[in-house]
């Protein structure tokens, strides 16, 4: 196939190794070092202590009938009790299935239904929520002790037991089955095999301790992000193979972050953009702690604007000057694409623009398709991005149609991004497939448009999307939030559109004037949630999606109390919001969103102006 871009980097072999022996091998040169610290109990464990509590929770559950082949799903905030039982469930050839603690009763139940674990671990608050709908055939313990429940302390006591007869270990077996984030769509079971994870771990780790990444090596990091997103489970993993320390935060909040990070003198921070945003306008919070430490900033799951980047320099300035990006998801196992090093750039060449996510890691190429022909296409034609490599999933979870329409008989997996490469091989995400609007006939790519909103002088933020029409199809429509003290009209901002962009791109459907725009934690915006909303209050309701409800109500912006948007999203670790100005100082109302909506710090609902 003509215009193929390959890896620049040199490819990794495929280990004959399942999950659990690649992330554990080296643990014997770590014995004494720190492998988990939980900052909300205070545990700590050594690799040593790690290795031997893995091995009496295995040995429990063996005991309860656990064999190769049993799924079991975790439902918890951040624990190390939850990482513990991970890394026994592999080791006795099981299958992980995360579950968002964020999720309602009846979100988590479907997915419970869905994946049909043999065995179900949970915290207090999860058991109570979940336990009239887990199968009575299903073994379920919890982290806490209630009278009459397996319970985690029982777990991890010694048992003399040996590990059923496994001649080898089938890497070709499913090792986790993640949900899907579901921003375009209802979220999906993506089943990963150890073949589709040791292949992204090993690409990574060798990458790093070849200095081709613009990042270098840590020996502890802060994981905030909620096991039921692969972003965590990433980084964990890469610090069990690094022997480093991982500092888990059961949910996240802005001080103890930075505590942390302090107090283990961490040399790495790992966000998402609305994090970067956070940090960036909260300079004199972040000047209160010592980042000396900090070598490296990686920022994934969406891209991260330039000038946001630019000022997040100048806050937690670093002696790369630089913030490594990535692309990746989790039909993937995780990571396609990373900012390689400064040397790297020097012998290949750099990339056009800071905006770009990257190079194909080892054992990855990619290629642009072009939307109609689906021709790939030469460097800067953009189009939808396609991968090839041992990360490609194995699948949607008995769903064959899914699978077959996302990846064809040649292994190429369609991500639904669009996208482009410049002439050294670097990418960059311009847009979602799906979230095209088409006005007839004419695509829209609502990023380009947000884009276009964002150089207005009194606009701070924008979404768009199409807004269903009978004659046109979709309209253009938009969601704004004005910058502190700001005052605009919407007839004033559809003439800022018409007289920058051309006739079918002007902004004809509704316009609403909001306090914040719907986002996951990775920064994506919630189009879904939007139309839901706008669709209630301009008609349209049959087209509204039911998993955004009561998006359209007026909920005071102070009353952080209601049930909101996050009760309906399926991952949202935090999202960002800059209010009010009182001189220069900008005051972020909200910093996190690992709360359930009851929690003062979740966002209120969509708030009109």
């Amino acid at each position: 196939m003509a215009n193929v871009v390959n890896s620049p980097h040199k490819d990794v072999p495929i280990l004959d190794q399942d999950s659990f022996e690649f992330m554990t091998r080296r643990w014997s040169q770590y014995a004494d070092r720190t492998a988990l610290v939980d900052s909300g109990s205070g545990d700590e464990y050594t690799f040593a202590e790690l290795e031997n509590v893995v091995h009496n929770v295995a040995g429990h559950l063996q005991s309860l009938g656990f064999k190769r082949g049993s799924n079991l799903a975790h439902c918890t905030t951040n624990c190390v009790e939850t990482a513990i039982v991970i890394l026994a469930t592999w080791k006795l050839g099981g299958v992980i299935i995360p579950i968002d603690p964020l999720l309602k009763q009846g979100e988590a139940s479907a997915q419970l239904t869905q994946t049909k674990p043999d065995f179900v671990f949970l915290d207090e608050e999860q058991y109570r929520k979940l336990k009239d709908a887990i199968d009575d055939k299903c073994v379920i313990f919890i982290k806490e002790s209630i009278d009459g429940i397996l319970s985690f302390a029982t777990f991890k006591e010694p048992i003399q037991w040996e590990p059923a007869s496994m001649k080898s270990r089938d890497v070709e077996a499913d090792a986790a089955i993640f949900f899907s984030s579901g921003t375009t769509g209802l979220p999906k079971a993506v089943v990963l095999s150890h073949v589709n994870l040791v292949s992204q771990f090993n690409g990574w780790v060798s990458i790093m301790e070849t200095d081709n990444l613009m990042m270098k090596k840590w020996t502890s990091s802060v994981v905030y992000m909620p096991f039921s997103h692969l972003y965590a489970h990433l980084l964990l993993n890469l610090n069990y193979i690094l022997g480093a320390t991982t500092i888990l935060m059961p949910r996240f909040d802005i001080n103890r972050f930075f505590q942390v990070n302090e107090q283990y003198k961490c040399e790495s921070l790992i966000l998402v953009p609305p994090l970067a945003v956070l940090f960036a306008k909260n300079k004199e919070l972040v000047a209160k702690y010592d980042l000396s430490n900090v070598h490296t900033i990686l920022c994934g799951a969406a891209v991260l604007l330039p000038d946001v980047a630019a000022e997040l320099l100048r806050v937690i300035p670093i002696k790369s000057n630089h913030i490594a990006q990535g692309y990746g998801l989790t039909e993937v196992s995780g990571g396609a694409t990373m900012v390689p090093s400064h040397s790297f750039m020097k012998e290949h060449g750099p990339p056009d623009s800071p905006m770009s996510v990257g190079v194909p890691i080892p054992n990855v190429k990619c290629v642009i398709r072009d939307l109609e022909t689906r021709e790939s296409l030469p460097a800067y034609g953009r189009g939808e991005i396609c991968y090839a490599g041992p990360g490609a999933m194995k699948g949607y979870l008995n769903n064959r149609e899914a699978t077959d329409a996302m990846i064809d008989t040649e292994g190429w997996l369609a991500t639904g991004d669009i996208g482009y490469y410049d002439s050294n091989g670097y990418f960059y995400i311009v847009d979602r497939l799906k979230e095209l609007i088409k006005y007839k006939g004419y695509q829209v790519s609502p990023s380009e448009m947000e884009d276009l909103l964002l150089t207005h002088p009194k606009i701070a933020d924008a979404g768009v999307v199409g807004f269903p029409d009978v004659e046109c199809g979709e309209l253009p429509s938009a969601f704004i939030v004005l910058k502190p003290g700001e005052d605009l009209t919407v007839d004033e901002i559809r003439k800022f559109v018409a007289e920058k962009a051309a006739p079918f791109k002007k902004l004809r459907g509704p316009i609403e004037l909001v306090a914040q725009v719907p986002r996951t934690g990775s920064g994506k915006i919630l189009r879904k949630c939007m139309l839901a909303d706008l669709q209630k209050k301009h008609g349209n309701e049959d087209y509204t999606n039911t998993f955004c409800p009561s998006l359209s109500k007026h909920t005071s912006i102070s009353d952080h109390r209601k049930p909101g948007l996050i009760a309906a999203l399926t991952f949202q670790i935090l999202d960002h919001l800059i209010r009010r100005l009182e001189a220069v100082a900008v005051k972020v109302i909200f910093a996190a969103a690992m709360f359930e909506p009851s929690h003062p710090m979740c966002p209120p609902t969509i708030t009109r102006i």
